[in-house]
């Protein structure tokens, strides 16, 4: 899997840098974390500043395209990110409950 940094911008407002990336890969999509875990690696970012926004394939090829945004503090992240991207980052665990 090879990543490459499309564009990046700065979002004073909301205290965050916005990284447009593309991902090359064979065989399947690649799994959430393998890409978040990539990308913490090829930009030195603490797991718990950022998260991976969004990932959608390319029809017909065999890449994708992903929104990652970093943040200055994990309070900010916290407060800003919507809840279903904060479980898809692995910050909050799902409660699984059991019928008795």
């Amino acid at each position: 899997m090879d990543i490459e940094i499309i564009n990046e911008r700065e979002n004073p407002l909301l205290e965050r840098t916005e990284i447009a990336i593309k991902i090359n890969h064979s065989g399947g999509s690649p799994k959430f974390q393998d890409i978040r875990s990539k990308v913490a690696a090829m930009k030195d970012l603490d797991n718990d500043k950022f998260v991976l926004q969004s990932v959608e394939a390319v029809y017909g090829t065999s890449a994708s395209n992903a929104e990652v945004r970093v943040y200055s503090s994990n309070k900010k992240l916290s407060s800003v990110e919507p809840l279903h991207v904060l479980k898809k980052n692995g910050f909050i665990e799902e409660k699984v409950e059991e019928d008795e």
